[in-house]
């Protein structure tokens, strides 16, 4: 039977990069972004929503589906360990997992300095017309908009309930819910400068024998012989797109206004 860790974090704090890297080891599997957070949210949602459940209300085989879930979707993938890319990480989604994976948790969160994960959003913002930051952006009543495009951008990226700030959340819940014994924090600026060392740390923290990986000449990122699309709405071009020649930071120099560091700054709560 296959083992199944956790891997989630921050957008832009090398996700994409780090899965690649552990895919060179056959014995792994690092997934994309995972659907199985809302598979495992929706089956679940069946007990409070669902007519022919409350009418019989058989709770026990509902529950062997919940904790079926992991083993019955990566069944047939390749390798002994399943790295899982999903966002179990949130309360919710964390109190799930608690119920129903039926195995030690381990996840490891990938995280980087606030104002860089801004400006990586905002260069995929310049980079990409239909990003959809910036749609959501031409989206707003211009009667509203009385700042730069850039304050406004950045307050769209940045807005309650979107992705960094439910991260932000996250990671905020767990550490004062005393959960860090299965957290394994990467920082994306240590991932890059020092790939071996973290990569090392990131084995030992799921119990894993050590791996002879390369880290120049990498690949692209797949996973059981798919790879993203970054062409449907939502994604911006080459989202997913690593570089392979070597790993590098990619610091972007992007000014952002005195207002947007004050407000967004010091949000590192992992440190």
């Amino acid at each position: 039977m296959k083992k199944i860790y956790f891997m989630y974090g921050l957008p832009r704090s090398g996700n994409t990069l780090l899965g690649s890297i552990l895919n060179q080891n056959p014995k792994i599997n690092a997934t994309a972004n995972s659907v199985l957070p809302e598979v495992m949210f929706r089956i679940h949602g069946i007990k409070s929503q669902d007519t022919a459940y409350n009418n019989f209300p058989d709770e026990a085989s509902l529950d062997n589906v919940l904790k079926g879930l992991f083993d019955s979707y990566y069944k047939d993938w390749d390798g002994d360990y399943i790295i899982e890319r999903g966002g179990w990480i949130t309360p919710f989604n964390f109190m799930l997992l608690e119920r129903y994976f039926q195995h030690e948790i381990k996840i490891v969160v990938l995280v980087r300095d606030v104002l860089d994960v801004i400006k990586s959003y905002l260069y995929l913002c310049d980079n990409d017309v239909d990003f959809y930051i910036n749609l959501r952006y031409r989206g707003l009543d211009p009667t509203t908009l009385y700042r730069s495009p850039l304050e406004e951008k950045c307050d769209l990226i940045m807005e309650k309930g979107e992705m960094v700030d439910k991260m932000l959340y996250s990671i905020n819940w767990l550490l004062k819910n005393k959960k860090q014994d299965c957290l394994h924090f990467v920082e994306y600026e240590n991932l890059v400068e020092d790939p071996e060392s973290e990569v090392r740390d990131i084995y030992d923290f799921y119990g894993i024998d050590h791996f002879n990986h390369r880290f120049t000449n990498l690949e692209q990122f797949s996973a059981n012989g798919t790879s993203y699309d970054d062409g449907i709405p939502g994604t911006a071009i080459n989202m997913h797109k690593i570089r392979t020649d070597k790993i590098k930071s990619l610091t972007h120099s992007i000014e952002l206004p005195k207002s947007v560091v004050s407000k967004y700054s010091n949000l590192e709560l992992w440190k």
